[in-house]
């Protein structure tokens, strides 16, 4: 028994080296192009014991991969020197490789014909993507020309373009490399018929004429194409949205645009129950119509009910002409009761939302709102009449796992005596960055300014007075629980806000990650009084429904606070 084992010990031990795969040494080359050659090349199949033939099969297409790798570097006349051997135990296959110098390009032609000859978006493109003579040639530089050159002619309606000379004359012995290419675009296409197909009980045709960007016989762009998808998108009306130029049956340089779209349900109602630290439980209800005649108004209304926050407001919405551009008419009622004041206020106004300066989104507002409010020893009514003007724009870069990206807000409001109880303006800022720091973290900014110009803080409602301390403000700290206080030592709020927080955030299991935060700043009458701070610990849960944050936050300037737990739900950039 014993022995059969041995023998079979040794029958698999002089297998070992037939299984065995050779391994190339290659002379002359860096680890990289190593790696990238032998992985276009591998060794499947061939075993130690491997015939002749086959290894040196092997060997050449290492041999083809190795100039095909030094040719994408500019050199053309590597010599090289392969050696086929074997030892006991397996092939030798040696390679040394001497590259020589690198190709430089001595001529290049490029000739654009046709009806874009004259077109700037070419000229452009030749001059960022040519290569420069004297410099080495590069195939993959030639052959990115040639695909931003296809790319543009079809961004640009240019669709029988072709290459009639596509050229490369490579001389290593002289090692200089020519190169001519001469791209026939020939006529530019123009849009002819947009068809929009939608039922026509719901949406009338004047209504949908706002959402046509071009005239019959404007120039065809790419760029116009998914800016009406994304503007039919925008519009809050359709769940689906597919526009379609007509390639296939163009003629007579005229392609028509076939566009398809699925309604979104005429009612909406939905609604939920939550809880976040600063305002306690929640249940939040609304209804939308979004098609309340067939020139495309909407309407809404929306309940948010909370112990500190009881919210009813109702919009309707009117489109306008342009992206996305609404004028909106809204009232609200709210009721709002935390441990620093309360109020009560009704609001109707009117808006204008439109595309602004800088890929911004521009609201111009005009606001009626009466406000009874009870704020330290200040208890009055407020009537103000406020012409207003908010811009904002957010770039999200990366969703998931981690939210990466940053927003800009900023708005001017203010109202005057006598058509206000009280004259003011007021300015407001926040900006917001989300950073990748590798593929499983990020880090988070945020600065918050504000500042009022008034002629009497008292006569000001709570809604315009300035507060911090709270889930998104200063962690650590109770919602509106920081600000100037009056001879009572009560919170009576400040003219001016400067708030900013800095995160540090890591993903340690799918949807979970933790984080490590410090928060400062505060609500002042004058820039200079002291700020409050809070440190703490948070975790993660990107849950179905979205962000939930459960933070830990010590409060470094209340000694009757050790910890304060807070709760927050949302988007990094809401």
């Amino acid at each position: 028994m014993h022995s059969q084992r041995l023998l079979l010990t040794l029958a698999l031990l002089a297998a070992i080296p037939a299984l065995a795969t050779p391994v190339p040494r290659i002379e002359g080359l860096g680890s990289d192009l190593i790696r990238q050659v032998t992985t276009r090349a591998p060794a499947e199949g061939i075993r130690c014991d491997s015939p002749r033939w086959v290894v040196r099969t092997w060997a050449r297409d290492l041999e083809n991969e190795i100039r095909r790798a030094l040719r994408a570097r500019s050199y053309y006349g590597p010599e090289l020197n392969v050696t086929l051997g074997r030892d006991e135990d397996c092939w030798q296959v040696h390679i040394v490789v001497e590259r020589g110098e690198q190709t430089l390009l001595r001529g290049f032609q490029l000739e654009i014909l046709g009806e874009a000859e004259d077109d700037p978006a070419f000229a452009a493109l030749a001059e960022n993507l040519s290569p420069r003579i004297g410099r080495p040639f590069r195939e993959d530089a030639y052959e990115a020309l040639k695909r931003g050159l296809r790319r543009v002619a079809l961004e640009r309606g240019y669709f029988d373009s072709r290459f009639t000379t596509s050229r490369v004359d490579v001389y290593p012995e002289e090692l200089a490399a020519d190169v001519t290419l001469t791209f026939a675009t020939g006529v530019r296409y123009h849009f002819g018929e947009t068809r929009i197909d939608v039922d026509p009980d719901m949406l009338s045709d004047s209504m949908l004429d706002r959402f046509r960007l071009w005239e019959p016989g404007t120039p065809y762009t790419t760029a116009d194409i998914e800016r009406l998808r994304r503007r039919l998108l925008q519009a809050g009306y359709f769940e689906s949205v597919e526009v379609n130029p007509q390639l296939e049956v163009r003629a007579d340089g005229i392609v028509d645009v076939d566009v398809g779209l699925g309604l979104r349900p005429r009612h909406e109602v939905s609604g939920g129950v939550g809880f976040v630290t600063d305002f306690g439980p929640r249940i939040k209800s609304s209804y939308e119509n979004r098609y309340l005649n067939r020139r495309g108004h909407q309407g809404g209304v929306r309940v948010n009910l909370s112990p500190v926050l009881q919210e009813l407001s109702s919009d309707y919405r009117m489109p306008l002409r342009g992206d996305d551009a609404w004028l909106v008419v809204d009232a609200t009622v709210n009721r709002e009761d935390t441990d620093t004041a309360e109020s009560i206020a009704q609001a109707i106004g009117v808006r204008r939302i439109r595309g602004g300066p800088w890929g911004t989104r521009l609201t111009e507002s005009l606001n009626l709102q009466r406000e009874d409010f009870d704020v330290a020893s200040d208890d009055d009514v407020a009537i103000l009449l406020m012409p207003g003007l908010a811009l904002s724009k957010t770039r999200q870069i990366q969703t998931r796992p981690l939210e990466i990206g940053w927003r800009l807000d900023g708005q001017i409001r203010g109202a005057a005596s006598p058509l206000s109880s009280t004259t003011f303006l007021q300015l407001y800022g926040r900006a917001s960055i989300a950073l990748p720091l590798g593929d499983r973290a990020r880090f988070l900014g945020r600065l918050e300014v504000g500042a009022t110009a008034a002629k009497s803080l008292s006569e000001l409602p709570t809604s315009v007075r300035y507060f911090a301390g709270g889930d998104r403000s200063i962690r650590g700290y109770k919602l509106d629980a920081l600000g100037p206080t009056d001879d009572q030592g009560e919170i009576s709020g400040g003219r001016h806000l400067a708030v900013a927080g800095v995160e540090f955030e890591r993903m340690v299991a799918d949807n979970w990650s933790v984080a490590v935060f410090a928060d400062s700043g505060g609500a002042f009458n004058t820039f200079s009084d002291a700020y409050s701070s809070g440190i703490g610990l948070g975790v993660r849960w990107l849950s179905p429904v979205g962000p939930i944050r459960i933070d830990l936050a010590h409060p470094l300037d209340d000694s009757g606070t050790s910890v304060r737990l807070h709760i927050g739900v949302g988007s990094t950039f809401q």
